[in-house]
């Protein structure tokens, strides 16, 4: 198996698509069938991919991780304000179940880091639900730490020693 992690190419909408419908399957897998779908329709999932591509409106990367030329991963960053100071921020990171285990994600990360790095970004978060075991158990093996933002969410907070 050879695992490449590349940014989408944005002039291929299947590639959009793809994270979009991934975007979905996560949300169905974190929240719920019924609470995962309900929350976003997937025209709005698609402009969400596009706006991480569009420079005007986002200092963003939409990377894909390919086995073999199949995609079987995707990670969403981007810069984001909080609190008043940029950090480096995971949208969303997914692994197609039939991969999962076999370091894709740990990959999808390393290079989501790499751009958060690149960007000068002291900080790298992500935002997830407090029962999504695996996200959380894979980023407090990295150094991430666990805050609880509310009922519904959890911060996990890694603070690189050299972010540039």
């Amino acid at each position: 198996m050879t695992l490449v992690v590349r940014p989408i190419n944005p002039a291929r909408d299947a590639e959009i698509e793809l994270v979009a419908q991934r975007m979905r399957a996560t949300l169905i897998e974190v929240l719920g069938e019924e609470r995962g779908v309900a929350m976003y329709t997937p025209e709005s999932l698609s402009d969400r991919v596009r706006f991480h591509l569009d420079p005007s409106r986002c200092t963003g990367e939409v990377l894909l991780a390919e086995t073999d030329g199949e995609v079987c991963g995707h990670t969403i960053v981007r810069v984001q304000e909080e609190s008043g100071s940029p950090v480096g921020l995971f949208s969303t990171i997914y692994v197609d179940p039939r991969h999962r285990g076999k370091g894709v994600a740990t990959a999808l990360l390393e290079r989501g880091e790499e751009w958060m790095r690149a960007r000068g970004m002291a900080e790298f978060v992500t935002y997830t639900a407090p029962w999504n075991e695996t996200l959380r158990h894979i980023l407090t093996a990295r150094g991430y730490d666990c805050e609880p933002v509310n009922d519904e969410f959890v911060r996990l907070r890694f603070r690189p020693l050299h972010p540039g």
